[in-house]
């Protein structure tokens, strides 16, 4: 658990907080001066080597800790959900018992309080930390995107059907503004506040039968729930959530995507649309959701309204303290105003490569996509997820076999538009990495771009025949890429091509991917096409 930052103590401290200052209070040894570090709904006693993450006795619009038994239910389902993502940081529950004056963490006898007991951790772990300190890459939060789909695959599905239906989500959204209200410094953004809650309702009713869709899909999973940066820490090397919801089952049991949005939200509102993209794309190519994007700008809205309700609070509880206050109030104007942009139509683009097996065209992707902040859309892992396979795993086909048959072939690309679509609607750029050698494959695509007013780019990778043979015989070899293409079918797919036609020679940028400047040129043109 963290260690405190200045001024993180309260002024004063309710008993038995006061006792658990002192290290007698401890049946472990303290390392230093037990220290405090508080929350709008909780205290953190830092002890050295563990925490100790204690329940304020509070009813909230949100929240029900007004008992000892609630609060003692509550630590016990802290505990189960957050091993779930970090089974090293959380140890179990403990009963703090003595009296007022003279607490002892399990000390036996009747019970004052209970509190979750954690390995502590260093505050400059925390990923909202690293990211101040420039300490994280596109690779730490790739990893995190991926292990967050995999907890998400594995979940359990909602069986309530309440949980994630839209009039919860639309009742949900509006407590956020209820408790925004409570704080008198957004009076002057009445009115927005007032259009951002009206617009948000009819993006419900707009949305409301891919949210049913999804629900009835089994999309609707236990989640974290409260998964923003300063919710994850570098431990043991790699990012971990931590201190996932555990008081309200409805905020617990909602759509995948809202729950991987408040992480991209939060990387966005920190300027850090890099590793947004990267936390996305890894979530997206693991799971296979891509259907879900188009809910990703209400949900991703929605959760930085959700930081400026929490801001609010911190605010209305730190009347005593002005700098608290005057902090907690920027917090909170800024989400607010970050959820006030976010549902501004974007207009994102669509790029298709198109080659023969060894050409490029996933090197060039790689190198591209991220510098343009597009969703990386694969052939090779999507045909695979098709055949209930991992990217990896041998298919075992036959040439124009298994699943390289012509009917699987149409499958493949009928999903590569799909989720295509679902991108593009969700306002995010995607790269389709295809062959596309034939005309059919390729007019798709920049059909269902003119359709949705996107730029299309088709990016016709190339190299010597020399250079495509070597290629695609060390990836054989190595069995490291998702690809199964051999020397069998390069041989063949000469007699597959179909050149462009006049509509797509438009839209086409070589690409001479056996030249070191390959996607440095190719991201200088496709920066001018994009922009048209």
């Amino acid at each position: 658990m963290m260690a405190p930052g200045p001024g993180d103590a309260p002024l004063t401290h309710p008993p038995p907080i006061a006792g658990l200052l002192h290290a007698a209070a401890y049946p472990h040894e303290v390392t230093g001066p037990v220290r405090l570090a508080e929350t709008h709904i909780s205290w953190v006693l830092l002890t050295g080597a563990f925490a100790y993450k204690i329940k304020k006795p509070l009813r909230l619009s949100f929240l029900d800790y007004s008992t000892l038994e609630r609060r003692r239910e509550l630590c016990e389902e802290e505990v189960r959900l957050n091993r779930r993502h970090a089974p090293d940081l959380y140890l179990g529950v403990s009963a703090i018992g003595g009296t007022v004056a003279e607490p002892r963490v399990d000390g036996g006898g009747p019970a004052l309080e209970y509190a979750v007991r954690m390995r502590q951790f260093d505050a400059g772990e925390e990923l909202v930390a690293l990211l101040a300190a420039g300490t994280v890459d596109a690779g730490d939060l790739a990893a995190l995107g991926e292990a967050v789909a995999r907890l998400h695959a594995a979940a359990a599905a909602a069986t309530d059907p309440r949980h994630g239906h839209p009039d919860t989500v639309r009742r949900i959204t509006g407590d956020n503004f209820a408790e925004l209200r409570r704080l008198p410094e957004c009076g002057p953004a009445a009115s927005a506040v007032d259009a951002l809650e009206l617009r948000l309702a009819g993006e419900v009713e707009r949305l409301r039968s891919l949210m049913l869709g999804r629900q009835a899909a089994g999309r609707v999973r236990e989640c974290h729930g409260d998964l923003h940066c300063g919710n994850v820490v570098r431990w043991q090397g790699r990012l971990v959530p931590f201190d996932g919801l555990e008081f309200d089952e409805a905020l617990r049991f909602i759509d995948v995507v809202n729950d991987v949005a408040f992480l991209t939200m939060d990387l966005a509102e920190r300027g850090r649309g890099d590793l947004r993209r990267a936390v996305l794309q890894a979530w997206c190519e693991t799971l296979g959701d891509f259907a879900g994007l188009p809910l990703l700008p209400y949900y991703e809205c929605y959760r930085s309204l959700v930081r400026a309700k929490v801001a609010a609070l911190a605010a209305l509880q730190s009347s005593a303290d002005p700098a608290r206050r005057a902090a907690a109030v920027a917090d909170c104007l800024r989400y607010l105003d970050w959820a006030g942009t976010r549902l501004v139509p974007r207009r994102p683009g669509l790029l298709l490569t198109c080659g023969l097996s060894g050409s490029g065209k996933t090197w060039l992707a790689r190198q591209v996509a991220p510098a343009l902040g597009a969703l990386h859309l694969r052939s090779d892992v999507e045909r695979k997820r098709l055949a209930g396979l991992a990217p990896h795993e041998d298919s075992r086909s036959p040439p124009d076999g298994g699943i390289y048959t012509p009917a699987f072939n149409e499958r493949t690309y009928a999903r590569l538009e799909q989720c295509a679509v679902a991108a593009l609607a969700a306002g995010e750029t995607v790269l389709v990495d295809a062959a596309c050698l034939r005309r059919a494959e390729r007019l798709k695509f920049l059909d269902l771009a003119r359709a949705r007013g996107a730029p299309a780019v088709i990016l016709a990778c190339h190299a010597p025949d020399e250079m495509l043979h070597r290629r695609v015989a060390e990836r054989r070899a190595a069995r490291s890429d998702a690809s199964e293409a051999g020397p069998e079918l390069l041989e063949r797919q000469a007699g597959y091509w179909e050149p462009f036609d006049d509509r797509e020679q438009a839209q086409v940028v070589p690409v001479d991917t056996s030249r070191p400047q390959a996607a440095t040129d190719a991201l200088a043109r496709l920066a001018t096409r994009l922009a048209a």
